[in-house]
């Protein structure tokens, strides 16, 4: 029995323990005896099933109200919001902030894992406790470590307020970035080289035939300079952001030219589909939102795609811009050509923060140097069922293996998602090429495998 078929099997019995079948087959049962069969047969099924479910006129109230109601919180949260900005926090009052949240970070014996707790060593929370970035974005320590004082299981624990926290607040931001980023031996005062996006022409398309890859997707971040990252962006400078990225937008060309359009205009249903697409982000909540990134929302949240859907701009998701480029197949030359094309036309309207070390600069260190991510959805189903080998190549060719549901999750039916593993230490157009080097390696493993099958 085959994996599909199996889970088939057990999902039956599912159905069959949970009372559903039996439901449906009365339900089935009385629409078969009917005498005047009903236009609507699934209103009367569902009915049937649900007599004190409501009709289709008092959903569409139940679900106005509902939009309604999610309309108030938000407005709601963003007044709340300007109110805390109102609140002036004391250097006394971000002392005891801080106190507290390090002692709870270091008081908790089962997640010591952070690399905010194993580098903010007792000697630099005195440092730096009190010190603050120049005006008038003023970040504390606080500002930065906020979401992990509170988020213990966080593998990083930090994010930086602007982009002055990393040279203000270095001894701690240095060995984490060197830490995270595999630069513990680089001794060099640059740990990130220029940008070289290299020759495009030699990314190609790794599957013409489309047996193995389903999508390939590229997506780099950058931040806009002179302004602060999400921790300390105001209402009005994340207005500022999208004015400024729409306006950039404007000049796109060919396959490019597209929509920009505001959260705040595009209905929750719309939305929701947008976002199962992979078109538009959703509101996030956890580490990030404790670190401050979802405050006013959706205010100054919007996204710009072509009508394919093959080129996007994610404006103040988590850093100011994510540009990205996708594909339903597995060529990654179209795919690297559309985003350097996309990142040069923003950079004729748009000056993007660098730093003389870490490279492109973004508010989380985990994201610095190139930023880029790039990777494909795979089907390898033979190497997937040998983790130990999957595991040992993927290692080898610095590449990151999981599922496609996202990072921590399961490889199911031999698909799977693969990625660079590196971001920074690289340019550009060598994080790609090593990409689509590692891809084929593995695609020539998958086929080693059935062409073994095929003698055995």
């Amino acid at each position: 029995m085959t994996s599909i078929e199996s889970k088939r099997v057990q999902y039956r019995k599912y159905l069959e323990r949970a009372g559903v079948i039996d439901a449906l087959s009365k339900a089935l049962i009385k629409l078969y005896e009917e005498q005047n069969k009903p236009e609507d047969a699934i209103r009367f099924v569902r009915k049937f099933m649900c007599e004190s479910c409501p009709d289709d006129a008092q959903y569409d109230v139940m679900k106005n109200d509902l939009d309604e109601a999610k309309t108030t919180i938000a407005r709601l949260e963003q007044e709340l919001e300007r109110l805390r900005g109102q609140i002036k926090k004391s250097p006394e009052e971000y002392q005891e902030l801080t106190l507290a949240g390090y002692k709870a970070l270091i008081d908790d014996e089962e997640h010591v894992s952070s690399l905010l707790r194993k580098y903010l060593t007792p000697e630099l929370l005195e440092e730096y406790m009190l010190v603050t970035t120049p005006p008038p974005v003023d970040a504390y320590l606080y500002d930065c470590a906020v979401s992990g004082f509170e988020h213990h299981d966080s593998p990083v624990g930090i994010y930086a307020a602007d982009p002055e926290c990393y040279d203000v607040f270095s001894k701690l931001f240095e060995p984490i970035i060197k830490e995270y980023h595999g630069q513990e031996d680089n001794d060099s005062d640059m740990l990130q080289k220029d940008v070289d996006w290299g020759n495009v022409d030699e990314i190609e398309n790794l599957d013409a035939e489309r047996k193995y890859i389903l999508s390939a997707r590229i997506r780099l971040s950058r931040n806009i300079e002179g302004l602060p990252f999400f921790p300390k962006l105001t209402e009005k400078q994340l207005i500022e952001v999208e004015e400024r990225i729409r306006a950039a937008t404007e000049t796109m060309d060919g396959e490019l030219i597209g929509t920009y359009l505001t959260m705040g205009d595009i209905d929750s249903e719309t939305q929701q589909e947008m976002v199962k697409r992979g078109v538009l982000f959703p509101r996030g909540e956890g580490k990030l939102q404790t670190a401050g990134c979802y405050r006013f929302w959706p205010t100054g949240r919007g996204v710009y795609h072509n009508p394919a859907e093959t080129f996007m701009i994610w404006c103040n998701e988590e850093d100011h811009v994510r540009i990205i480029s996708t594909a339903q197949c597995g060529d990654l030359g179209d795919v690297y050509q559309r985003l350097v094309t996309g990142v040069q036309e923003l950079e004729k309207n748009l000056n993007f923060v660098r730093h003389s070390s870490y490279g492109n600069m973004t508010a989380s260190p985990t994201n610095l140097g190139t930023t880029l991510r790039a990777s494909v959805h795979i089907r390898l189903p033979l190497l997937g069922k040998d983790e130990e080998r999957l595991k040992a190549m993927a290692e080898e060719l610095s590449l990151q293996v999981q599922g496609t549901g996202g990072e921590h999750t399961a490889i199911e039916d031999g698909v799977m998602d693969i990625s660079n593993k590196r971001l920074m230490g690289f340019t550009e157009f060598e994080l790609v090429k090593s990409l689509q080097d590692g891809i084929v390696a593995l695609i020539n493993a998958e086929e080693e495998l059935e062409i073994a099958g095929q003698e055995g």
